[in-house]
């Protein structure tokens, strides 16, 4: 059954975004870790939200499991929650597929240049 990653609540195999956390759920059973301790790693900043989720179906597509995560504060029309980055958001792997996403969002932005 999918679940969510951020409040591994379980849905039926129809749902495909939590209702409560607004994220994609992965398929699988519930895992007992959250994300921030699994060991994850930002493999790519994007711009946007739209960029972003191009990007996680590109690793999804290689099954490489990914997790967008937003640095906008919701609720406040854009405002990042960080002065840091200018960024909308990151992309993050876990630790052990950190290589294979690095090598498929090469290929995936050497196929658009070739276009």
């Amino acid at each position: 059954m999918p679940y969510c990653p951020e409040c591994n609540t379980e849905f039926n195999e129809d749902v495909m975004k939590c209702s409560k956390c607004n994220v994609d759920l992965l398929p699988g059973i519930v895992s007992t870790q959250r994300p921030d301790s699994v060991g994850w790693y930002v493999v790519q900043s994007v711009p946007n939200e739209v960029v972003g989720y191009i990007l996680k179906s590109v690793l999804e597509d290689e099954d490489i499991e990914v997790y967008l995560r937003s640095n906008e504060i919701p609720a406040y029309g854009g405002l990042k929650g960080t002065l840091v980055k200018s960024e909308w958001g990151d992309l993050l792997v876990p630790t052990y597929s950190v290589q294979r996403a690095l090598e498929c969002i090469k290929a995936y932005f050497a196929s658009i240049k070739e276009n």
